[in-house]
């Protein structure tokens, strides 16, 4: 019963080892070919080495022939050592042919296999003529055949050393039929042989695997070092190509051992500052570009100090210098490898770019980012007290607008020229803000200190400003100040609390230094509330009413044209002055909209009248130039259907530029309506007469403060005869304004006005169709008042 389960175990066994040994010997036969370049070099091997083994057969084949002529067969001692000739002889040529020939890992890989087939078949048949040679012969012949198919197969092993498949196969197939049929003759001296043999043929299989794994590790070695060869050519032909600059230095002595065209080319730029030429770079120091070489050398020769970044000024150039490690697969240190730039003009722009940033590129003085910097700076420094002095030009804008821009800059570089003369002392600090603002920041918060500052200051910039072509040009200086830790102790509180100070300077006439106090900040305060009203009641209309005051003939008495002068009644505040609420207006830009309810309400009231009496509306400065008052005068003329001839356009002197404006363009388009433009408060300007010549007037008003004076002052009596007379010459209306007493009266009538205006013919008073809500208005605020 255990007889077939053993006889299957033992079978399986056996088909087990048998399978191991074919594993074996198909591992051993196989020839690889995932190694494209170990073919290669079997292949150049073989077509060396197979010539020589080929001749090796052939001369022991014929000398084997030769001892055996006469006792064997000639068809064994001739015929085959022929074919044998020719078939060797037809592979010499072969591989003679193919001695320079560079082949495809395919063709050597298949050229390798076909000498495993020959290999196969070369060896049985000469094993075979070897044993059919063996009856013939004595003991001599037999012994020297046992010789020849052992040098022989030894011969055979040797050239084909580098083919381990093929010198396995012609192993088993010469040596294990020598060794099985010499050992089983029985003789001593051929069974001694046979054990020789295979004790040989054991130890040249073990030389012929460690030959074949050196060989193989030798190609894979040449292989990976031609790759990294090709690599590192590869990689120099990149950097010799590349529009950087490249080098290397030997990091023992820091010599320059490679350098690429891009770092010639550059080294020949700049030459004359070295004391090398770009031809002699190569192994010249690196010392050579550095002023403190020593400096240099300690971070260069240490991998742990790279990268390293630095810039190195050589004369008027600039070398930028980035330095990193070149580190071997190993992880040792190799040598630090430079790439670097001329990069002056880089440097140039940049340092230009940091100006701009920081510094304002008309005065070259500190700009508003930069002087807020030294201002918070200086705050935070503890126990620190500065002082801030804010500066703003008078009359700037009036120069600028009709000198021009550049003249306008000439005068902000002198304005700056000037402040830096002045403010020279130790810790202070001169900036411009923007416009014709500038700052002072001064290290104290001493008040009269500043004060005396503020007004050498005032001092310096209203004296008169030499320009090449104008020596006329004069400016003011207003000023505000702030000082820290007391009004403020941050550097936008402070630069506010200076900023009202200024703007309470200017209110009070100008040219003038004001120290902050916290009633301004309540003024400014009133001042936005005071806007928001205006804007609120401008979208209404409600409490706003236009008023006339009547500008009589000094000759009949009778009324010729009326004012138009606006009003302004809050619920709570009562009337509020137009002295007040206008300049809002202006600064808010609010003043459109002001002046066009003043325009389009006198035009319809003077429809409404029946007197044909021209009715006067004044213009601000601010709407005159912007290309729009005039569109604004024919749409209220559209709309009232008032006659352009009744309509009058009173214009003040400050409020003209000067002809180079658009201000005297827009009066001119006026005019060609057919509506009169008169010139206002004349006298109180910068130049009155050049007025009159640029534009034709058809009224001329003279300012009240002359009229007022001309009783008791012979100089302004004389002013209002010159005006006087001028209009007449000119043909021109002249009205004298503010006349409040008969004094007054017969003075300006002595002197030959046309026209006058004031008080004693008539106040500003509502039209019929207001003045009975006007004077419930003021009927309710002295009720309210006497409560």
């Amino acid at each position: 019963m255990r007889s077939a389960p053993e006889s299957e175990l033992k079978e399986t066994a056996s088909t087990r080892i048998v399978n191991v040994i074919r594993s074996s010997v198909a591992q051993f036969v196989t020839i690889p070919g995932d190694n494209p370049e170990l073919l290669k070099a079997q292949y150049r091997a073989f077509s060396r080495q197979m010539p020589l083994m080929y001749l090796i057969l052939l001369s022991s084949t014929w000398a084997v022939s030769t001892t055996h002529m006469g006792v064997a067969p000639l068809w064994l001692t001739v015929g085959i050592p022929i074919l044998l000739t020719f078939v060797c002889a037809a592979r010499v040529l072969l591989w003679w042919r193919s001695r320079s020939v560079v082949p495809t890992p395919e063709a050597a890989l298949h050229a390798l296999k076909r000498v495993n087939y020959l290999a196969f078949g070369i060896a049985t048949a000469f094993t075979a003529w070897s044993f059919l040679l063996y009856p013939y012969g004595d003991a001599y012949t037999r012994s020297y055949l046992a010789f020849y198919m052992a040098i022989t197969v030894i011969s055979c092993i040797f050239s084909l050393v580098h083919l381990r498949s093929a010198a396995l196969i012609v192993t088993a197939i010469v040596n294990g039929a020598f060794i099985f049929f010499f050992a089983a003759t029985g003789q001593p001296t051929f069974v001694a042989m046979a054990v020789n043999i295979a004790l040989v043929s054991f130890g040249m299989l073990v030389m012929l695997n460690i030959n074949q794994r050196d060989f193989a590790r030798m190609v894979n070695a040449q292989t990976e070092a031609l790759r990294k060869h090709e690599e590192q050519s590869r990689l120099l032909r990149m950097i010799d190509d590349m529009p950087m600059a490249v080098m290397t230095v030997e990091p023992g002595t820091l010599n320059i051992n490679y350098a690429n065209e891009t770092s010639k080319e550059l080294i020949r730029k700049i030459e004359h500052l070295l004391p090398i030429s770009a031809d002699n770079l190569l192994g010249t120091s690196i010392d050579v570009f550095h002023r403190n070489p020593q400096h240099q050398r300690r971070i260069l020769a240490d991998p742990k100090n790279l990268p390293h970044n630095a810039r190195i000024k050589l004369g008027p150039e600039v070398l930028d210098l980035k330095v990193s490690a070149v580190i071997a697969d190993d992880g040792s240190f190799i040598g630090p490898m430079l790439t670097w730039a001329l990069v002056t003009k880089e440097v140039e722009a940049e340092n230009r770019i940091r100006q701009l940033a920081h510094y304002d590129t008309l005065t070259g003085l500190p700009n508003r980012v930069t002087f807020h910097e030294e201002l918070a700076k200086g705050l935070v420094t503890p126990g620190n007290r500065l002082g801030l002095l804010y500066v703003d030009l008078d009359g700037f804008k009036l120069i600028n607008d009709t000198r021009g821009h550049s003249v306008g800059d000439i005068l902000l570089g002198q304005v700056a020229s000037r402040l830096r003369t002045i403010c020279n002392g130790p810790a202070m600090t001169v900036g411009r803000l923007g416009g014709d603002e500038f700052a002072v920041l001064v290290p104290h918060n001493n008040a009269e200190s500043a004060l005396a500052l503020s007004s050498k200051i005032i001092e310096a910039l209203s004296a008169p400003y030499d320009l090449d072509y104008d020596r006329s040009i004069q400016l003011g200086a207003s000023v505000g100040i702030a000082f820290a830790p007391g009004h403020g102790e941050s550097a936008d509180e402070l630069l506010a609390r200076a900023d009202l100070a200024l703007y309470a300077a200017k209110a009070a006439g100008k040219g003038q230094a004001h120290i902050f106090s916290p009633d301004m900040e309540t003024r400014i305060h009133e001042r936005v509330r005071l806007e928001t009203k205006l804007r609120d009641v401008l979208e209404t209309k409600d409490g706003l009413f236009v008023f006339y005051q009547p500008i009589v003939n000094i000759e009949t008495g009778k009324v010729t044209a009326r004012e138009a002068l606006v009003r302004w009644h809050h619920p709570k505040r009562g009337w509020i002055s137009p002295g007040e609420f206008v300049p809002v207006a202006e600064q808010s830009g609010l003043i459109d909209q002001l002046g066009q309810f003043v325009l389009e309400q006198a035009c319809r009231d003077a429809v409404e009248r029946d007197d044909g009496v021209r009715v006067a509306v004044n213009i601000s400065a601010v709407q005159l130039g912007k290309g729009t008052i005039a569109s604004a005068v024919h749409s209220a003329l559209v709309a009232s259907g008032l006659s352009p001839s009744q309509l009058e356009i009173e214009v003040t002197e400050t409020a003209l530029l000067g002809a180079e404006t658009a201000g005297i363009d827009d009066l001119r388009r006026i005019r060609d309506m057919g509506v009169r433009v008169a010139l206002d408060d004349f006298g109180t300007g910068y130049s009155s007469l050049s007025h009159l010549r640029v534009f034709p007037f058809d009224k001329i008003k003279i300012d009240g403060s002359f009229v007022k004076e001309a009783v008791d002052r012979m100089e302004s009596a004389a002013v209002v005869k010159a005006v006087a007379d001028l209009g007449k010459r000119l043909g021109v209306t002249t009205v004298a304004e503010g006349v409040e007493t008969q004094a007054q009266l017969d003075r300006v009538r002595e002197e030959g006005c046309t026209e006058i205006q004031g008080y004693l013919f008539g106040r500003p008073a509502p039209n019929d169709r207001d003045a009975a809500k006007i004077a419930e208005l003021n009927k309710s605020a002295a009720l309210t008042k006497a409560a």
